[in-house]
């Protein structure tokens, strides 16, 4: 599809979530839906007080080394349907992966994530678009996670994941 990037549809058959943290829709039943209607999770950037904690408590000031401004979650039924996502936007020729951390992994040590667990991709769009806007250089944040994992995430286990964070000094 000329300059366009064949990951960019991935997530219209994927799982939306709503803000209750349990109930799971399709993207593309609900993508036309207004979008001020109360209930659906919505991307946004991260805080501007923890990147700057972040680049004091664990970056040495680089800048660089932030990769997670700019974040959102795909949520998939199946291991099978993560898998097939993960393996079109690896090898998508618009992208330019910075880091993968494969959290399914049995080896995992998951004490360090609260027992979180997802596929966290890091990564560049690299197309004539994205040259020409100047963004090119800007790392996106993207999970991949399981139903059965997103159904779990909750408020307290945030809380106990930051801890955990800033114990180890992240």
């Amino acid at each position: 599809s000329g300059d366009g990037c064949r990951s960019r549809d991935l997530s219209l058959d994927s799982l939306s979530c709503l803000t209750d943290q349990q109930t799971f829709v399709k993207w593309n039943d609900v993508k036309e839906l207004d979008p001020s209607m109360q209930g659906f999770c919505r991307v946004s950037l991260k805080r501007y007080s923890r990147a700057i904690e972040k680049l004091l408590r664990s970056y040495a000031h680089d800048p660089s080394r932030l990769m997670d401004i700019s974040r959102c979650c795909i949520i998939y039924p199946t291991l099978t349907e993560l898998t097939r996502a993960l393996g079109i936007i690896i090898t998508d020729e618009n992208v330019r992966m910075e880091r993968l951390k494969n959290r399914l992994d049995p080896r995992h040590k998951s004490e360090e994530t609260a027992g979180y667990r997802d596929v966290c991709l890091n990564f560049r769009v690299v197309n004539r678009e994205a040259k020409s806007l100047g963004v090119d250089v800007h790392v996106c944040e993207l999970q991949l996670i399981l139903a059965d994992f997103a159904k779990l995430r909750t408020a307290e286990g945030h809380v106990r994941y930051v801890q955990a964070r800033n114990k180890s000094g992240n």
